[in-house]
């Protein structure tokens, strides 16, 4: 990878042959996964998009502005080079064009804003705030619709919590709230199977992850990051500079980046408790890791920083 990509970047949609770098000012850049190779940037939105995903060589992102009142989805080919949007083709609808590149596979107007979604096999899960779960196909197609999930603890919190994160687990589909609520939905029917809420997390959450080996990863606002081994088990907390902004699985334990700093953790074999954590302090934030490489917000590239004092494995 070059030092840098040109622009302050807000996060990475990551997928298995390409990523997506996305920036806040409607940015989005390919990048090959395997030899790193950048390709040129588009501005399929007419601002940042607010989530993304890949699915069959396609990434499907969306995009609202509050002004107007407006949400659109819709669907790239991975394998194309994309026009930006405002670039209006004869036979296209004025008012969608000004705001979504031409380059679309389908663009779907929404009632209300999505602020989540999640790779399910070839299809597309996505939370629509405090209207939805719907699952659609590469083609956009409806397979099926859920209700928005409702916490009888957190309703004092409705107006201002909304769904951050979704998992795709077997036939579950997990949903997580800045609140701490959690939402289990069965992909093969739409039907949420149950919901409660993560307890004592010291802060708001912003986004989770999970791996098979790793277990869960709780990124919070703040200068905490949670674990848990299981969903319904107290969570773990370490302290940490700041927030983490993304985490990738490593060696019994997760990897991340965030606010001024590196860290890592690692799990006993045999008890699975927390064996030793570690954080390393970098002068920028790192927005996304992609291996070893830290994307920072101000879109240069550096080495994920090892703390050098730590008996983590490396993979």
């Amino acid at each position: 990878m070059n030092s840098g990509i040109g622009f302050n970047p807000i996060r990475i949609d990551k997928g298995e042959k390409y990523s997506l770098a996305i920036g806040s000012d409607g940015e989005v850049l390919k990048i090959s996964n395997g030899d790193s190779q950048v390709h040129d940037i588009a501005y399929p939105f007419s601002g940042a998009s607010s989530c993304g995903a890949i699915i069959s060589g396609r990434w499907v992102g969306s995009w609202a502005n509050g002004e107007i009142r407006k949400a659109f989805m819709s669907s790239f080919s991975l394998g194309e080079m994309w026009s930006d949007a405002g670039i209006q083709s004869e036979g296209q609808d004025g008012e969608q064009t000004r705001h979504v590149s031409n380059s679309a596979i389908w663009t779907r107007e929404l009632q209300s804003e999505p602020v989540a979604m999640c790779k399910v096999g070839e299809c597309l899960a996505f939370a629509c705030l405090r209207t939805g779960i719907y699952m659609i196909d590469s083609e956009a197609r409806e397979i099926w619709r859920s209700p928005y999930p409702v916490w009888r603890e957190l309703e004092d919190l409705a107006r201002m919590d909304s769904i951050v994160s979704m998992i795709h687990m077997g036939d579950e589909l997990y949903c997580f709230t800045s609140s701490g609520g959690f939402s289990i939905i069965s992909v093969s029917r739409g039907i949420e199977k149950s919901n409660g809420i993560l307890p004592n997390l010291p802060g708001r959450v912003h986004r989770v992850m999970h791996n098979e080996d790793c277990g869960w990863i709780i990124m919070l606002h703040g200068r905490n990051v949670a674990f848990l081994s299981d969903l319904f088990t107290k969570p773990e907390i370490v302290n940490v500079p700041g927030p983490v902004l993304d985490a990738v699985p490593f060696s019994r334990g997760w990897k991340w980046t965030g606010w001024r700093h590196d860290g890592m953790m690692q799990r006993e074999v045999s008890s699975g408790r927390i064996l030793v954590s570690r954080t390393c302090s970098r002068d920028d934030i790192g927005v996304s890791l992609l291996g070893d490489k830290v994307l920072t917000n101000s879109g240069l590239w550096g080495a994920f920083s090892y703390p050098i004092d730590s008996n983590l494995e490396r993979q």
